[in-house]
């Protein structure tokens, strides 16, 4: 639904785009103005009207639904910028060059109604189809729970959502088997093997929030799902002024968990790894070649080390590197490297100071198993000090809310390695959530700029440094 929202947002842009060059090939327009004039007008007007869609008439599905709604924000937008600049020119350069300027706002409105009209019909139908409509997964058999279903399915309610099911950690004696038609599935450790499968957009807690452990037990268990999660508010659940609330159906709820970035952010986050990694990839296929040589001379034993790793959502997927070990069938990588180990061959000790045996981890990214950036990632079920990572580090598991990457924040910091001890696991996801929390094109810039410096200098190129993340 959101990527659906991206894509109408991009459409309009390419209307508007489209009208400034449509308007530039009407005589009346080069009669007022000369060329490099009406091009600046032109590109101006296309921004003013972008800016003036993304504050007042965003596609909003529920809008979009609404036939009248979409025609009417069509109109809006050339209507408000026509008038405004016809105003404006009138006022400082007389009225001349008014015509013109209209001619502007009925180009733009012949291409943009249309265009809006077509997205409404097909948001229409894809909200009957179902693939537009928000995967929704409700935690609590509840009479919270109850309301809520009645108002999503009700008839007043234009964004109709599709509810995958009712969650509820009590035996099923003790809940019920359905509300409203909708099936009470099973408990939490349910939901997140369902996620595993399926996609989902909302977790929604109908829990009341005097029921405040089992919400944050909740929230610790769905954190690394890439869903939204929001508890439910009503007169027993009443959140304080100013906290990130929303409604959804006519009914208030409170966002605890947000998703990690916007469709619109995450498809370019995609189309740049993409890039990138197909880039990287032919620039060092040289280095690759010859390392791979050098591994086959040394060693017996494959030359890639492969090993399942987590990824997005849990989904587990087989990560790729040059193998700097001697080779050990029996090794599940549990054990991780530590300095001055025995395993390490020769060309080893060369390859790893400079991560060019991370380098056919770019092969996992044109698959879509990884990203060039975001947290590293780790085996399943991993041991610090003996004990399940996820209880030595709070909040581990959000990790898995993104792709995990070649490189992140945690190692341009230093923070490279086994996790030893304690103390080094809660330091690495700290800096991974905190750039889960930050995340942006330009942080993405930076730390791939930082990987550089490491690759040419070593792996300690940057020293840990316990400050702030808005100081780093």
């Amino acid at each position: 639904m959101e990527a659906y929202k991206q894509i109408a947002l991009a459409v309009d842009l390419i209307c508007l785009l489209l009208a400034g060059c449509f308007w530039l090939g009407i005589p009346e327009v080069h009669n007022a103005f000369t060329q490099l004039e009406a091009r600046l007008i032109a590109a101006g007007l296309a921004g003013l009207g972008w800016l003036t869609i993304l504050r007042l008439a965003p596609p909003r599905l529920g809008r979009l639904l609404d036939m009248p709604w979409a025609i009417a924000d069509a109109l809006l937008v050339p209507m408000l910028v026509g008038v405004t600049s016809i105003l404006l020119v009138l006022l400082m350069a007389g009225p001349q060059y008014s015509s013109a300027l209209l001619l502007w706002s009925f180009a733009t409105t012949a291409i943009l109604l249309p265009c809006r009209a077509i997205l409404s019909v097909l948001a229409r139908r894809g909200v009957k189809a179902g693939w537009l409509r928000r995967r929704i997964a409700i935690v609590g058999a509840t009479d919270m729970s109850a309301q809520l279903i009645h108002r999503l399915q009700g008839s007043d309610n234009p964004e109709p959502p599709n509810i995958v099911g009712i969650f509820d950690d009590r035996d099923a004696s003790r809940r019920p088997s359905e509300i409203f038609g909708v099936p009470v599935r099973g408990d939490i450790a349910h939901l997140c093997a369902l996620a595993r499968i399926e996609r989902l957009d909302l977790v929604v807690i109908a829990l009341p929030l005097n029921r405040a452990i089992d919400i944050l037990r909740t929230v610790q268990e769905v954190q690394w799902l890439t869903a939204k999660v929001v508890v439910q508010l009503d007169g027993a659940n009443e959140a304080p002024q100013g906290t990130n609330r929303s409604v959804m159906a006519g009914q208030p709820v409170l966002e605890l968990v947000r998703q990690p970035m916007a469709p619109g952010a995450a498809i370019t986050k995609t189309l740049m790894d993409f890039i990138l990694a197909a880039i990287a990839l032919l620039l060092f296929s040289p280095v690759l070649v010859v390392a791979m040589l050098a591994i086959m001379l040394e060693s017996p034993g494959p030359v890639l080390f492969r090993q399942p790793r987590i990824g997005r959502s849990g989904k587990p997927f087989q990560i790729l590197k040059l193998r700097t070990l001697h080779h050990d069938p029996t090794d599940t990588g549990t054990q991780g490297v530590v300095s001055r180990d025995s395993r390490v061959t020769r060309v080893g000790q060369i390859l790893r100071p400079t991560c060019i045996d991370e380098l056919p981890q770019l092969i996992n990214v044109l698959k879509g198993d990884m990203s060039m950036v975001g947290p590293r990632p780790h085996v399943a079920h991993m041991l610090v000090a003996g004990r399940p990572i996820e209880e030595v580090a709070p909040g581990y598991g959000a990790r898995y809310r993104v792709r995990p990457g070649i490189t992140g924040w945690a190692q341009v910091n230093g923070l490279s390695g086994t996790m030893s001890d304690d103390a080094f696991a809660r330091k690495v996801t700290a800096h991974d959530l905190a750039y889960l929390g930050e995340w942006s094109i330009w942080l993405d810039l930076r730390i791939l700029a930082r990987t550089a410096v490491v690759s040419l200098f070593g792996r300690k190129a940057f020293e840990a440094q316990s400050h702030e993340w808005r100081g780093l």
